[in-house]
């Protein structure tokens, strides 16, 4: 113990190895060594000694093994399996303060965590169903663009075919004015035509009784002065 406490760590365990080659199970002897081999950074070697003490029956060293072995655990990151030996230590010797200390502070620390992680893991489920309902939104958006946009195009498609009919309807009218236009212009034509026969038949027809008048009025006249 007193190299111990001059921080002669190696001394300390060389005495501490020296007693339990004669007596293996030394508690105390055990708990030396274990505590030599923790400063010296022999993790394996001070785990070792302290299991050794566990399995006594001496309950102020257990409780200190115990206490001890959740130091070692928490600084080796396994924070559960540290709370559990500081709880052990706290059963054997529930006036340990320092047990209890960080007994409390650890619990405290993993039920913190543990909050954080459901939060979290509620957060990215509120965050996967919102990013799901705006991917759905998107999705609804996006079908119903299409959907006017198809609606648009069948619209469009539908009045460029109205257009077209119409087109048609009013070409078929232009054509079928223009046949109309142009049976009534060879009628006109024709009504003109034979009205002009017609007039020149009648014509002839005048010039031919006049022809005649004068005929006759000659031949009255001839015989008149054959006769006189």
């Amino acid at each position: 113990m007193k190299e111990y406490k001059r921080n002669n760590f190696d001394e300390a365990r060389k005495y501490y190895e020296t007693v339990l080659e004669e007596r293996r199970d030394d508690p105390a002897a055990n708990f030396g060594l274990g505590v030599s081999a923790y400063q010296q950074g022999d993790i394996k070697s001070a785990m070792d000694a302290f299991g050794r003490i566990i399995r006594d029956d001496e309950q102020g060293l257990k409780a200190k093994s115990y206490y001890n072995m959740g130091n070692i655990l928490y600084d080796q990151q396994r924070p559960e399996e540290s709370l559990a030996f500081f709880k052990k230590a706290l059963e054997l010797d529930p006036d340990d303060t320092d047990a209890k200390f960080n007994y409390e502070i650890l619990k405290y620390r993993l039920q913190s965590q543990k909050q954080n992680q459901q939060d979290d893991k509620g957060k990215d489920s509120d965050d996967q169903e919102e990013s799901h309902q705006s991917n759905q939104e998107k999705q609804n958006s996006e079908e119903d663009k299409s959907r006017q946009q198809s609606e648009g195009e069948e619209k469009e498609k539908s009045k460029n075919n109205q257009g077209e009919k119409d087109q048609e309807q009013e070409k078929k009218e232009q054509e079928q004015q223009q046949r109309s236009e142009t049976q009534k212009s060879e009628e006109e034509r024709d009504n003109q035509d034979r009205m002009n026969a017609q007039a020149i038949l009648d014509a002839l027809k005048d010039e031919e009784k006049i022809l005649q008048k004068r005929q006759i009025a000659r031949a009255k006249s001839k015989k008149m002065e054959k006769d006189w």
